[in-house]
């Protein structure tokens, strides 16, 4: 009796314990640890893998298969035929050099004419009533009589081993009507010279008298004078037109209307004779912004040959004839190049002057000065 009352205790006590932890397990067979229906929570899994295939991830997520490659490449093929066939009409109908694809200030172009129609096209030949005389074209580019005067101008620039002079009691003047050369050998300071007279230093010490018209330089200065730099500062892919009109509404007083500065853009283009790639894409222009003053041109022939060189030096000269003021440093120019210039301001090595004064015909002046004092003589 008692060994079977000590098993039914311990029965009872072994469901105690288990009716204490709150589950009651029955009936359990072991297996082995496996992975059996787990997965991955990626796009594309299968049971029991612990990685998902690229094929099977972007067939799942994008629904797209290997055997979209070559239908896609056929729609690109068809892109790209489609998109060289707009490019190629586009760039037969809209012909950048003509007038009526580009608007101009307040005027409206009227459509050119082929032969059959009976009526000519004026710019292709020089219509009266929109091609004007040289005359014409220099009357209305902005004229002026202002002198600039500069005297005892000298440049100190501090470096590590103390002080620099770059030009030194430099005296000289620009007259308008006249295009006068700044030349020298190379150091002598033609540029920082150009600069300087521009007003456009912002470093070292510069001392001297800049005079117009014998009175102190005004406020107005640097915005009444023009300068053409050596590196371009207009948007390359800019046209003629547009980039003269972008110098001219930036520059130009805002008490002179839009009507007015496009009217002078076109004016510049004439005298110029630019009208036949007014459309085309260009480099640097200046004179649209109206200099009242005078103009400064830093080597507007470096880099070019002797054809493109002599047209810029022509169309200073036309810029001279119309009242302009013209300053322009220029290296080792030819002869029917030099011929073109109305005065020399010639500086030596250490930014002095050696000779400031008017050409004459042939060089006669020069020549004579340099003669007349110790130079051999020209034969």
């Amino acid at each position: 009796m008692s060994h079977i009352f000590g098993k039914k205790r311990q029965e009872q006590s072994e469901e105690e314990k288990t009716r204490h932890s709150g589950v009651i397990f029955r009936n359990l067979t072991a297996h082995d640890v496996g992975l059996g229906s787990s997965r991955c929570t990626l796009a594309g899994a299968s049971p029991g893998s612990t990685s998902v295939s690229g094929a099977a991830y972007i067939q799942e997520s994008f629904i797209y298969t290997r055997s979209h490659l070559w239908r896609n490449f056929g729609f690109l093929r068809a892109f790209f035929i489609f998109f060289v066939f707009l490019t190629t009409l586009g760039m037969k109908l809209m012909k950048p050099n003509v007038e009526e694809s580009i608007a101009i200030g307040s005027r409206v172009m009227g459509d050119t004419q082929d032969e059959e129609s009976g009526r000519r096209d004026p710019v292709a030949n020089g219509d009266a009533e929109r091609t004007k005389s040289d005359e014409q074209i220099t009357q209305e580019v902005a004229r002026n009589e202002t002198v600039l005067t500069f005297q005892n101008i000298s440049y100190t620039i501090s470096h590590e081993k103390g002080e620099r002079k770059l030009f030194n009691d430099v005296q000289g003047y620009v007259c308008p009507g006249k295009l006068t050369a700044l030349m020298g050998a190379p150091g002598a300071g033609k540029t920082t010279l150009l600069n300087g007279l521009a007003q456009r230093l912002n470093f070292g010490t510069i001392t001297g008298d800049f005079l117009v018209d014998g009175r102190p330089l005004p406020k107005f200065f640097q915005r009444a004078t023009g300068f053409a730099e050596q590196m371009d500062i207009h948007e390359p892919t800019a046209t003629v037109r547009e980039a003269l009109q972008f110098s001219a509404l930036l520059r130009q007083p805002k008490e002179v209307s839009k009507q007015e500065k496009m009217e002078y853009c076109e004016t510049i283009i004439d005298l110029l004779e630019m009208r036949d790639i007014a459309g085309a894409i260009i480099g640097t222009v200046d004179q649209a912004s109206k200099p009242e003053l005078l103009m400064f041109l830093d080597e507007p022939t470096s880099g070019l040959d002797s054809g493109a060189a002599f047209n810029i030096v022509r169309f200073l000269r036309k810029l001279a004839d119309a009242g302009q003021a013209v300053l322009c440093t220029i290296h080792l120019p030819s002869a029917v190049l030099f011929e073109n210039f109305d005065e020399l301001l010639l500086l030596k090595a250490g930014g002095r002057v050696v000779y400031h004064g008017p050409l004459g015909h042939d060089s006669e002046n020069l020549i004579n000065y340099f003669e007349s004092n110790g130079g051999h003589k020209c034969t």
